[in-house]
């Protein structure tokens, strides 16, 4: 005898002796259509195909063999099995709620759902969403708002997990800045200004010993000349070299000023908006020009 048959032939057996147990179950079995050997049969297949599903956690599958094996129809050892099955089943499929938030109800109805990759119509008030165990995906979609994706995971037993969504609406994106506009500039250096003060300081020493110097040449041309005494010399020769080293000096102070100024670098600044400017003050409109005419 193979192992079917010993299956079938334990079961019939099993239900034989239910009837004998329990008088109330043989009313009811005689008082039913009697089932077939081949009807019990495909009970035995069914409930072997359940439990191996069961096994290999193919829930969906599992769930309808079970549904399949725990009919009136197949005997009562091979319904019980499959019946307690199918209650270990629903206590294992994990449960999704879906909540929109901040939306009215006209736009929370416009709301389309798909849910890894089918559609799914939210109810108001939530209703709880049987799902398989492991990684799911939600997308919504509400017209004139960007559509919003969550992914998450459910875990084994895991009842009424939550997932809220809320449409953010885009923020308005700013006016763009205008154009700059980059100019070159050649600003003259603050050594110039330095360089070209200290030269005209030079020459204005310069010009005062030279002065200084022949004045003092022509009284004493008037006075003593030919014979001057050695001091006045000194005096006379003493003022103009200080005016010839201070007039050198001049030239070469002024000399790198305008070194400094040729040699300038290029500078880009922004260049400013020109025109009428309206402002609002606490006496009213004010208008003003801005840039240079």
């Amino acid at each position: 005898m193979n192992r079917r048959g010993a299956a079938t032939l334990t079961l019939l057996l099993t239900t034989l002796f239910s009837s004998v147990c329990f008088p109330q179950a043989a009313v009811r079995t005689e008082s039913s259509k009697e089932t077939s050997r081949a009807e019990v049969e495909q009970c035995v297949a069914e409930h072997d195909s359940a439990r191996h599903l069961r096994l290999g956690e193919q829930w969906q599958d599992a769930r309808a063999a079970m549904v399949s094996c725990g009919n009136e129809r197949c005997p009562l050892a091979i319904a019980a099995d499959c019946r307690a099955w199918l209650e270990e089943i629903a206590q294992l499929m994990p449960t999704l709620i879906v909540v929109v938030e901040g939306e009215s109800a006209a736009r929370q109805a416009a709301v389309r759902v798909e849910l890894d990759g089918a559609s799914v119509e939210l109810k108001d008030p939530p209703v709880p969403i049987e799902l398989l165990p492991g990684a799911h995906r939600l997308r919504f979609d509400l017209p004139g708002e960007p559509p919003v994706e969550i992914k998450f995971s459910l875990q084994k037993g895991e009842k009424n997990h939550i997932e809220r969504v809320r449409f953010v609406r885009p923020k308005a994106e700013p006016s763009p800045a205008p154009a700059r506009i980059r100019i070159p500039t050649r600003p003259v250096p603050a050594s110039t200004y330095w360089l070209s003060a200290a030269a005209i300081a030079a020459f204005a020493s310069s010009a005062a010993f030279l002065v200084s110097g022949l004045n003092e040449h022509a009284d004493a041309r008037e006075i003593c000349a030919p014979n001057c005494d050695d001091g006045i010399r000194s005096s006379i020769q003493a003022r103009l070299l200080v005016a010839d080293i201070t007039g050198g000096a001049g030239l070469v102070l002024g000399g790198l000023a305008v070194y400094t100024y040729l040699r300038r670098p290029v500078v880009f600044k922004d260049q400013r908006p020109t025109g009428p400017v309206i402002s609002v003050n606490g006496q009213g409109l004010s208008l003003s020009w801005s840039g240079k005419f």
